[in-house]
C-alpha cells in the first residue's frame, strides 16, 4: 500500500511539473492575464492601430456573414475563421462589459469601448478578461475556438456601434477597414 502512495505522490508531481511548464509561455501565466503578454513577438503581438483600432484577430478568413439565416434569429455579426489558440484582441480601448457562457455554451466578451460602441465576441477557448477590467486596444483578452459550436473553431464578432446591444450592424465594412 506504501508503494502505491508513493506512486500517486510522483504522478502528481509530474502533472504539476508537466502544467507549470506547459504555462510558461502562456499570456496568462502568472495568476491571471493582465495587461500585454511579456513578450509582445509573433502571433501575440497586436495588429496595427488603424484610426485608434485593432483587427480583433489575426490570419481569418471570413465565415458567415451578417443577416444569414440562423432559422428562429438572423446571423447578428461576422465570423472569423481561424485556428483554435489564435489570439483575440481588444479592439479598442475601452472596459470588459461582461464575460460570460452562454446558453448554447459559448463562452463571450461585451467590451464597451471609449467611443461608445461594444463589441461582442463569442466561441472563444479561453478569456483572459473579467467584467469591469479595463483593457487597451491591441491586448489579448481571449484565445480563438469552438465553445458552442463544436469543430467550428472561429470568433463570432458583433458591432454595436450606437453601443445598444440591439443594435447590431453589418461589422464587414468595419472588418475591412481595420483588418485591411
Amino acid at each position: 500500500m506504501r508503494s502505491f502512495g508513493l506512486v500517486v505522490a510522483l504522478m502528481l508531481a509530474s502533472v504539476t511539473v508537466i502544467a507549470d511548464a506547459a504555462r510558461a509561455d502562456h499570456p496568462s501565466d502568472g495568476g491571471g492575464f493582465i495587461g500585454k503578454p511579456a513578450t509582445l513577438d509573433g502571433e501575440w503581438a497586436p495588429p496595427d492601430k488603424v484610426g485608434g483600432k485593432v483587427c480583433p484577430t489575426r490570419d481569418f478568413w471570413i465565415g458567415d456573414g451578417f443577416g444569414v439565416d440562423r432559422g428562429r434569429r438572423t446571423h447578428l455579426g461576422i465570423d472569423l475563421g481561424g485556428s483554435r489558440g489564435t489570439p483575440i484582441f481588444a479592439v479598442e480601448d475601452g472596459r470588459i462589459d461582461r464575460t460570460k457562457w452562454q446558453k448554447n455554451g459559448a463562452l463571450q466578451i461585451v467590451l464597451k469601448g471609449d467611443g461608445g460602441s461594444k463589441y461582442y465576441y463569442g466561441h472563444m477557448d479561453e478569456v483572459y478578461v473579467s467584467g469591469g477590467e479595463r483593457v487597451l486596444a491591441g491586448q489579448v483578452i481571449a484565445i480563438m475556438g469552438d465553445t458552442g459550436s463544436p469543430g467550428a473553431v472561429h470568433l463570432h464578432f458583433e458591432y454595436w456601434k450606437s453601443g445598444g446591444e440591439s443594435d447590431a450592424i453589418n461589422p464587414r465594412k468595419f472588418i475591412d477597414r481595420i483588418c485591411g
